[in-house]
């Protein structure tokens, strides 16, 4: 476990704000502002301030994860808690999963706002619905696309999300801006994936977005499953493994 220590507060009115689960509630409304300030130097960007397990310690949820800050605001723990008296429960680690979670269903819910802009391959006898953030130039999602037969034959419908992983700068985000604002989307991105031209174009379009969804989501590489339930399954699956986790979640 590492400790920082941050710079001398020249406030003293974080000390003892958990005498009572009252007083704590109404003094952390006037030390959330210097806790976020001086956490934003070290730019941490601050959620939520609460109570931690551990006495005297302060739990901030942050855009980059969870941390323990002292009730002077003098010093911050990047670090596990466990609780000695329940099997060494890591209580950081279920506390970032609960937070990782309510993310996942916070920006998941966003999917719906993409769906007239998802390039749909669909099942003829649909039973699942599968959301794919998809790079034209990644090997698996070209592989998975060469399979698209096999999922919509096994009742899966497959639909697009574009997710370049070299960012917004790189060539497969320039190929899947004119692969969506094709005449033929679905064509043209599966010339994209057999490396066959692609005629340049542009339009109005949210790839910029897409992508941006996808990091909400926390994707990192593709192809980046996510099913009708929001869990999500990085990584090529063949259409018979796929199809048997779709089933073991109804």
């Amino acid at each position: 476990m590492s400790i920082l220590k941050i710079k001398k507060s020249a406030t003293a009115l974080i000390v003892g704000i958990l005498v009572s689960t009252s007083s704590f509630a109404v003094e952390l409304n006037n030390v959330n502002e210097v806790i976020t300030n001086k956490l934003r130097a070290l730019k941490i960007d601050v959620k939520s301030v609460s109570k931690s397990p551990v006495k005297g310690l302060l739990e901030i949820e942050s855009a980059g994860g969870l941390y323990y800050i002292s009730e002077d605001a003098k010093f911050i723990i990047n670090g596990q808690i466990y609780d000695l008296d329940n099997g060494m429960k890591n209580l950081t680690q279920i506390k970032t999963e609960e937070m990782r979670k309510a993310k996942v269903e916070t920006h998941f819910a966003k999917l719906k706002d993409f769906e007239k802009d998802m390039i749909v391959y669909k099942a003829e006898n649909e039973k699942h619905v599968v959301t794919v953030f998809t790079d034209t130039s990644c090997g698996y999602c070209r592989k998975l696309h060469s399979e698209m037969a096999d999922y919509n034959k096994a009742g899966i419908t497959i639909r697009y999300l574009a997710f370049p992983r070299g960012g917004l700068k790189s060539n497969a985000y320039n190929t899947m801006v004119s692969v969506w604002c094709s005449k033929d989307p679905k064509q043209a991105m599966t010339n994209a994936k057999h490396s066959r031209s692609v005629p340049s174009a542009t339009c109005e379009n949210n790839i910029k977005e897409q992508y941006e969804l996808g990091i909400a989501l926390g994707v990192n590489g593709t192809p980046a499953l996510f099913l009708e339930d929001g869990t999500s399954m990085p990584g090529y699956l063949p259409a018979v493994n796929l199809l048997q986790k779709l089933e073991e979640k109804k």
